[in-house]
């Protein structure tokens, strides 16, 4: 716990100069890269089961479709490439490596903080001045998840107003599409913003985040018009 606080305390006062290995170096990335080991073995075997079980016990009518999912294999190879390179290039400071840790953390339990985090470890990054194709592409697969993380989220919350509140399967097929607006409207707006601060080109360093919200909403877009025709063909029986 100490080697945690000290290096929490060492990345808020020791500025973090790109190409240089700061203290602890290869031990901090021995960590990031186990962690991440470790957390896709767990998504592997105990998430994806996990995550079925839930996805069959709790599905919504706007459940995007099974295919829709093999996102995730491009989201973790990209995140591996990135990570990887990232060592390599000692382009991380340890402030990105301890969010990365607390996102190996939570992609492991899938809770709202998952989503919330991979933002701030977006955000961490943008302190890197000299931006280069692996620095791009670092924030790129980062951004990419999150697109997809914070559209899962909004089903996991519709999930919850059907389940545990009663809401109707019919009121969630219009829901869903308020919830989409308000949870990427906070994230692009708040990219926009850093990336001012941070004199970035957002659609540079956050574009990967529409790709990845296209392909949730075109999910979720392909079960409502399916569920919209079923009720049509119902009306006209």
């Amino acid at each position: 716990m100490d080697f945690v606080l000290n290096l929490i305390h060492q990345s808020q006062t020791i500025p973090f100069r790109q190409g240089v290995k700061f203290n602890n170096y290869n031990l901090v990335c021995i960590i990031s890269v186990c962690a991440y080991i470790l957390a896709l073995l767990i998504n592997g075997t105990i998430g994806v089961k996990t995550a079925k079980s839930t996805s069959d016990s709790y599905k919504l009518v706007v459940t995007p479709p099974s295919w829709a999912f093999s996102i995730w294999g491009v989201i973790f190879s990209t995140t591996l490439v990135a990570l990887l390179w990232s060592i390599h290039s000692v382009s991380w400071s340890l402030e990105t490596h301890l969010y990365f840790w607390l996102y190996c953390f939570t992609i492991s339990v899938w809770i709202l903080l998952w989503s919330i985090n991979i933002y701030l470890l977006w955000k961490s990054t943008l302190v890197l001045e000299n931006d280069d194709w692996s620095i791009y592409l670092m924030r790129g697969a980062i951004a990419f998840q999150l697109g997809w993380a914070s559209s899962a989220q909004c089903l996991n919350f519709c999930i919850c107003l059907v389940h545990v509140f009663g809401v109707t399967q019919d009121m969630i097929s219009k829901l869903i599409w308020i919830c989409i607006v308000i949870a990427h409207s906070i994230y692009l707006g708040l990219a926009y913003c850093h990336s001012k601060q941070y004199n970035k080109n957002m659609l540079l360093n956050f574009g990967a985040y529409l790709l990845s919200m296209s392909w949730a909403i075109m999910g979720v877009a392909i079960s409502y018009n399916k569920y919209s025709s079923g009720k049509a063909i119902n009306k006209l029986k």
